[in-house]
């Protein structure tokens, strides 16, 4: 069986491979797909590099350019913003050229590429796990920027300039596809490939598919009744424990061919230090919101030093505007919006955890990260987890009248986002400083008593929602989705700057509107189809 790395590399190979076949800087003017033989390509090389390309346009962490989580985390107020949100550090549109080209360019176009040769080899597990692939990518470039080019698009040279289409029409459109996929997957006798996710399990990738199409009537719950549908997929079976989570597995290598760690480790734990600073907010939830530490804290989030920020580290000491500042116990981060000059504090910051970036746990260790800390990048992306699920449920149940009592479910995905944190990589887990199950149950008796007391199905919505925004540490995209959807938390921290309009989708990346004379810049304004949320966001 092929390794991590081993599938990496060849994916890399194909890279360059389907580079040559795509030479052209404008990303739709891809040449014909047909120029690829039958013969020629490797269905499982395919495959597997338009999942690594998915997960990068997703999850990649870097300077003034990062993927889809990062922008929706600062957003989300699940990581420090600087500045405006359409400032060049933050949600500009060269800052996210990269994002798009490795959604369409790679991941989209190898699928394209990969469906026909599967067809013609009888590959019915190749086509089921490809499409859902596509329609979670597409899935979530309609929930990113609204209309995408999806009709006209990935036809090389016969359209170089395609337009976009409404992104209620991609959805239908891709309810149609992963029912497809399931369909493939239910085939008797099918060859599984060795995929980066599920490993070739058939039920898993069915679940998967079925997951995302609850996903995404609960999102269209503000323009439509879908309780049938609903109903119908939780009868058939959703992701439901976390050996059938929907995640994303990174290792610990790291080379100049092929970095394989979770990328919010390797841009984090390296001999400069943190790049990232953590929002204030965010901590301050897990640290104080509640009275008491939130069981997962030390599993979150590791502070480097036994010291509290003073002088130039802490240039918002005294300042009315700021919400924060500084949230104690040495827990240095930065508040929503704050674009105060960076001192020297890269070794000093508080870093990701050990969960999900495989990081360190914090055990009042206070020493410096370095690339071998904790679990050494080996850490997880998490689209969809068995507790994600549970949250979207309970919402569901509550507020559209759909199968299951709404406080049980709220309860299960609590608990599932606890057993799923506390249990990651436990031999990193310093005894004396872990979680027990006591401090568990305590937890969840106060969230549950907060529950009870709230008065009417939005107050108690609104303690839901907290409770999946916290749960959704690593995974910026679905706070967002959730807050633009709901409002809640209720309680999210301002910006302690002039940030602008909030953003209900991104503007459309530079490479796009420059190279594609059929698409136009539009306004972070603009909202996705399901976004009825009358709210003004802040």
């Amino acid at each position: 069986m092929k390794t991590f790395e081993d599938k990496f590399k060849i994916a890399a190979i194909l890279l360059v491979f389907m580079a040559l076949s795509c030479e052209t800087t404008n990303l739709e003017q891809l040449n014909d797909p047909s120029s690829l033989t039958v013969d020629s390509a490797d269905p499982d090389l395919l495959l597997n590099n338009a999942q690594l390309q998915f997960v990068d346009a997703i999850a990649y962490n870097e300077a003034n350019e990062d993927g889809i989580n990062r922008r929706a985390s600062e957003l989300a107020r699940m990581q420090h913003l600087f500045g405006a949100y359409t400032s060049p550090n933050t949600l500009s549109s060269t800052s996210i050229d990269r994002l798009w080209t490795r959604m369409y360019r790679e991941a989209l176009q190898d699928i394209n590429v990969l469906i026909p040769i599967a067809q013609d080899r009888g590959l019915q597990g190749h086509i089921g796990v490809a499409k859902i692939i596509q329609a979670y990518a597409l899935v979530t470039m309609v929930d990113t920027f609204g209309d995408i080019p999806f009709t006209d698009a990935l036809q090389g040279n016969n359209n170089p300039n395609p337009s976009v289409d409404d992104g209620q029409f991609v959805y239908d459109a891709m309810f149609e596809t992963l029912d497809e996929a399931i369909e493939a997957l239910s085939a008797p006798d099918i060859l599984m490939p060795n995929d980066l996710f599920y490993n070739g399990d058939a039920e898993k990738w069915i679940k998967a598919a079925r997951t995302l199409k609850f996903k995404m009537y609960a999102q269209m719950r503000l323009i439509g009744n879908f309780n049938t549908e609903i109903n119908t997929l939780i009868s058939q079976g959703l992701i439901d424990s976390s050996s059938e989570d929907f995640q994303f597995q990174y290792s610990t290598t790291a080379s100049s061919t092929g970095e394989s760690r979770h990328p919010n480790f390797a841009l984090c734990y390296d001999a400069d230090g943190v790049d990232d600073y953590m929002n204030n907010y965010y901590m301050f939830l897990l640290k104080d919101d509640k009275g008491f530490n939130d069981p997962r804290l030390r599993y979150y989030f590791y502070r480097q030093v036994e010291a509290p920020p003073v002088g130039d580290e802490l240039m918002c000491e005294g300042d009315p505007g700021f919400n924060f500042c500084y949230i104690g116990d040495f827990y240095w981060g930065r508040d929503h919006g704050d674009d105060d000059g960076v001192p020297a504090d890269m070794l000093k910051r508080t870093a990701y955890g050990l969960y999900p970036v495989g990081g360190a746990f914090d055990a009042d260790n206070f020493t410096s990260v370095t690339p071998s800390s904790g679990a050494g990048g080996a850490g997880i992306f998490p689209f969809m987890l068995s507790s994600y699920v549970k949250f979207l449920q309970a919402e569901s149940a509550l507020m559209a009248g759909t199968t299951g009592n709404p406080r049980t479910l709220f309860e299960e995905g609590v608990r599932a986002s606890m057993s799923k944190v506390l249990n990651f990589y436990p031999g990193q887990v310093d005894p004396a400083f872990a979680a027990t199950q006591a401090d568990v149950d305590n937890y969840v008796d106060f969230v549950l008593a907060q529950y009870d007391a709230a008065a009417g199905n939005e107050a108690k919505l609104d303690v839901i929602m907290k409770e999946y925004y916290i749960a959704l540490w690593g995974n910026g995209i679905e706070a967002w989705n959730n807050y633009r959807r709901t409002s809640y938390p209720s309680d999210i921290e301002p910006s302690v700057v002039v940030a602008g309009n909030f953003p209900r989708t991104f503007m459309y990346p530079a490479i796009v509107v420059n190279t594609n004379s059929s698409i136009s810049q539009k306004q972070v304004t603009e909202r996705v189809f399901w976004d009825a949320n009358p709210d003004v966001l802040e």
